[in-house]
């Protein structure tokens, strides 16, 4: 099993306060160097994806294509629209470049289709207040991605000038991820594919919505009324312990709610109306991960202890819940673990038995 080097094990902490822009120009100004890096990263592994499916594009064919979806942004949410601005001013490249690396999957949906598998996924869980040990809902997961794109993990708090403080799990120049509010809206994501992608705003930009919410039903609209560029699978909760999970496609949706106290999604889609919108097989990993995690959910009691032992589970070697480097280079970049009843997140950067745990308090 390998292991990562100990010195991107520590989740990095970027504060930003502000109107949105500011926020935004503050995170470009302090973040350049490791911005323009993860960029690269990702338009090549956009590119490379559209390519072993049949597409090629240069540079600037993708770069027009991205700039297409800024005025959709723009009326989706004018604030998310002015901090990823900021974002561009701040670091040095364009809107379109920003709008790449921070809608990586969704991006790449959208350039390519085929029939060709890959290893990009997460494992996402939640557990009702009461099945958990602290009588409040608990919302976790494992972000995996590719490996290079560890060293770019950090966690974001922001306090804007209007409306409710964040703290989010992100990557550097990125939006929300996975994350939670001080109104006590807390928000996941894995990643499916449809073939009705399109032109649209992408999922960050969705899930930064939702850090703005003050409601579940607020927050609800903001995934499920988007005009989205691609499919994700969102979970939200709040502070009441409300849980509701949303398979979406570009432009369909099916509520999922949990069953006898638990929820979990992988990679690919469970809604019987949305599977024949599957672009492709999404791989082994993504369903023995399915398997196993419904297997270790089957307790009658969970504490935020107990969850970091289930994503940490190494059962199926490369198909493994918690992912070393394997595949096409992919690992657990991330473990979340979320609270919106006390106002606590805990997360780590790479792997969740070996990261450096931190908890941040809203």
């Amino acid at each position: 099993m390998s292991k990562f080097p100990t010195d991107v094990k520590e989740l990095p902490v970027v504060e930003l306060k502000g109107s949105f822009k500011q926020m935004g120009q503050q995170f470009g100004e302090a973040c350049r160097s490791e911005i323009n890096e993860l960029y690269e990263i990702r338009l090549q592994a956009a590119m490379t994806h559209a390519k072993d499916r049949g597409r090629e594009y240069t540079i600037e064919e993708a770069l027009a294509l991205a700039a297409g979806n800024l005025s959709i942004v723009q009326e989706y949410d004018a604030d998310i629209y002015e901090e990823t601005l900021g974002i561009a001013e701040g670091c040095g490249l364009s809107l379109a470049q920003v709008f790449i690396l921070q809608g990586l999957t969704d991006f790449r949906d959208y350039l390519s289709w085929g029939k060709i598998a890959d290893g990009f996924g997460c494992t996402a869980i939640g557990i009702a207040p009461e099945k958990s040990s602290s009588s409040s809902l608990l919302m976790a997961q494992n972000w995996d991605l590719g490996t290079s794109n560890m060293k770019y993990v950090c966690m974001v708090k922001r306090q804007p000038n209007k409306g409710p403080k964040s703290c989010s799990l992100t990557v550097y120049g990125g939006l929300s991820m996975v994350g939670m509010n001080s109104e006590g809206i807390a928000v996941g994501t894995t990643n499916i594919k449809t073939t009705d992608s399109r032109p649209g705003v992408h999922y960050l930009n969705i899930l930064h919505k939702t850090m703005k919410c003050k409601s579940m039903d607020e927050a609800e609209r903001a995934i499920t009324h988007a005009p989205r560029s691609g499919a994700h699978f969102y979970m939200v909760g709040d502070s009441k312990g409300n849980f509701k999970g949303f398979e979406c496609s570009a432009l369909k949706h099916v509520e999922m709610n949990m069953n006898n106290g638990v929820f979990s999604h992988c990679n690919h889609i469970l809604a019987p109306s949305l599977q024949s919108l599957q672009a492709e097989d999404m791989g082994p990993s993504t369903c023995q991960r399915q398997k196993r995690i419904d297997v270790l959910l089957d307790r009658t009691e969970f504490s935020v202890d107990s969850i970091k032992e289930i994503l940490s589970d190494h059962d199926g070697d490369q198909l493994a819940i918690c992912r070393h480097d394997v595949g096409e280079g992919i690992s657990t970049n991330a473990t979340v673990i979320m609270d919106p009843q006390n106002g606590v997140v805990h997360a780590c950067r790479s792997y969740p038995h070996e990261g450096i745990w931190q908890k941040f308090s809203l």
